[in-house]
């Protein structure tokens, strides 16, 4: 079509996200059932198609901004196409950076965000916006224009390379502008305040988060459920908002894929993620810039909008690299310590950033960095229980169950009680090694260039079983080695056997329902062949413990003594540093192939006599 002026002389029409073309070539574009034309002009920018009599078939009329974002003159010709929108495609946020059409020196002005959101809300609902996209707008008697930094859609899957959506009632608007425009926005936060999440609703499986739903709850309940609160109301409690939390646990546990989702779901600037051995430099100094380069966005928007500052998220994966326990270490620069004390202070100094520290080695880490007030929240991420492990094969599966890769003989539930001690990570290797054994059936080695056969790839029931034998897990013991255990079954001994088991697994109820209950410990003792192992590889398998662990000749075979020692403190520290056996449900430990010493495994039963 040929590019035109947008009609004069009204300027009214100028100010709107329309173009402009004849009756007859607007019928051509509207949507088939709709009285609603939108076109994508150029290459990628969409504007609202409404009829003008002064337009002539075969023309497009567009104002000056829109002929400058599609790169166009008065009398070129541009390509018109309609446009169908997808479903759920409707805008969470949109990010607007404003500005006046004309620069007006010295001139100060505050712009309401409840009520201007408002204004746009009732011109533009139903019109589609795009990142990069300017457009006019008036406002209370004064021109402006506006430039769309960010548009995110409710449901992230529809998504496109292109961020664009449709404005509805429901969509946040954020504003921005330069401190040179001379626009002050107010009421920002106070209108972000309800509507801190990007998303009206949180589906941890959508997000690729299975088995970790307590967790969040006491992520959400700690930090943010004071956020959504107004602002006014905060100050009336006379409370501050948590700045830091520290997520430990066993590597694989999902803890730094809670932190980079926790991340996505906020309004307004994405997080930063840093792992702590990028932070480092063989320079003294050059780390503490490093830290202090992490903070700086956060600091000097806090100094020029004080309260109404965006929240600043920032991610630091191994802490324990850069926050060891001041003290620790003897370089002679003291340098380690400087990074805690600086980054200490920063935390504390700033109201607007949530820091989010993830480690493996919660012991290693600077006590004063985990009291209130700077990394206050501690969640632990544990093994993942029988409800957890399902839900991560399914976050796994379910793509190539949509796209019939697997095979209708897949029982989930049955893998569930055969991956017993993994962690998610783990789990998701077992799923990857099942589509290795089912895409390798398909590939012929002769001839490596042959194509394959996408249709025929299934992923078997056998596959995944077979991936267990290599995805071994680096916590516990697989399943299958406890049932080696007991390979021929238990056999009835009598009373006294089952008094045994009864009386062990009563201990073991007592660990998984009374949280006070620190510890309970038991020696079995009896001749070779009576049982021993056995009862206890069972009491392994029927207490349900996502963590269970076996201390066999097998593992200190050849070892001296210091090295059989370490060994053993090794299994007994994951206990004590992961799994917290001194306030939760989740170890037992099974067939001690030495006497423990009177610094190891305090013994509080004893079930004997043979």
């Amino acid at each position: 079509m040929i590019v035109v002026n947008t009609p004069r002389p009204s300027q009214e029409l100028a100010f709107t996200n329309y173009a402009y073309c004849s009756t007859g070539d607007l019928r051509k574009f509207a949507i088939p059932g709709s009285s609603l034309a939108q076109v994508i002009i150029g290459d990628s920018v969409v504007l609202t198609l409404v009829s003008h009599g002064n337009i002539m078939d075969g023309q497009i009329a567009l104002n000056a901004v829109q002929r400058r974002n599609t790169k166009v003159s008065v009398g070129d010709q541009i390509s018109v196409i309609t446009f169908f929108p997808p479903a759920s495609f409707f805008l969470a946020l949109l990010n607007l950076e404003l500005d006046y059409v004309k620069a007006k020196d010295n001139r100060n002005e505050e712009l309401d965000a409840v009520v201007l959101a408002q204004h746009l809300h009732k011109k533009y609902n139903n019109q589609v916006m795009t990142t990069g996209q300017k457009v006019l707008f008036e406002f209370l008697g004064t021109n402006y224009i506006f430039n769309v930094n960010q548009a995110l859609v409710e449901d992230e899957e529809k998504a496109n390379d292109i961020e664009r959506g449709i404005i509805t009632n429901d969509t946040y608007i954020v504003f921005e502008a330069d401190s040179s425009s001379g626009i002050k926005i107010i009421n920002q936060r106070e209108d972000a305040s309800s509507k801190i999440f990007r998303l009206k609703n949180v589906d941890l499986q959508k997000l690729g988060i299975g088995g970790l739903g307590e967790e969040f709850g006491q992520i959400f309940r700690r930090a943010f459920a004071s956020r959504v609160c107004p602002p006014h109301v905060i100050n009336k409690l006379g409370i501050k908002h948590v700045k830091g939390m520290l997520l430990y646990g066993p590597p694989g546990t999902g803890k730094t894929l809670m932190a980079r989702q926790i991340g996505k779901l906020f309004n307004g600037r994405e997080p930063k993620i840093v792992n702590g051995p990028e932070l480092m430099s063989k320079d003294v100094g050059e780390t503490k810039k490093n830290v202090r380069d992490l903070f700086a966005d956060a600091e000097q928007e806090q100094r020029a909008r004080g309260d109404q500052s965006d929240l600043h998220v920032i991610i630091f994966d191994e802490i324990d690299v850069i926050c060891k326990t001041r003290g620790s270490t003897w370089d002679g620069t003291d340098v380690q310590d400087a990074i805690v004390n600086q980054l200490l202070t920063k935390v504390e100094a700033l109201n607007n950033v949530l820091l989010i520290g993830i480690t493996n080695k919660r012991d290693l880490l600077d006590e004063a960095l985990l009291r209130p007030g700077r990394l206050e929240i501690l969640v632990e991420f544990n093994l993942p229980d029988e409800t957890g492990r399902l839900q991560i094969l399914q976050i796994y599966t379910n793509k190539m169950k949509g796209n019939f890769f697997l095979a209708a003989d897949v029982n989930l539930q049955e893998l569930v009680a055969l991956t017993k001690n993994y962690s998610g990570a783990e789990l998701e290797g077992v799923v990857k090694c099942a589509v290795s054994f089912a895409s390798n059936r398909q590939i012929n080695m002769d001839d490596l260039n042959k194509e394959v056969d996408e249709e025929n790839i299934k992923v078997t029931m056998n596959d995944l079983l077979n991936s267990l034998q290599e995805i071994i897990p680096a916590l516990g013991v697989s399943t299958y080695d406890l049932q080696q255990c007991r390979f021929n079954g238990m056999i009835d001994c009598g009373e006294r056997h089952k008094h045994v088991y009864e009386s062990i697994m009563f201990l073991v109820s007592q660990v998984k329902k009374n949280k006070r209950v620190e510890l309970f410990a038991c020696l079995l003792e009896g001749p070779q062949g009576s049982g021993k192992t056995t009862i206890a590889a069972s009491i392994g398998i029927d207490s349900d413990f996502p963590y269970v662990k076996i201390v066999s000749p097998a593992l200190i075979r050849g070892l001296n003594e210091s090295s059989i020692c370490a060994k053993i403190v090794q299994a007994i520290g994951l206990f004590c540093r992961w799994s917290s056996i001194f306030k939760s449900d989740c170890t037992n430990i099974a067939g001690l192939s030495r006497k423990p010493s009177s610094k190891g495994v305090r013994t509080s039963q004893c079930f004997c006599k043979g």
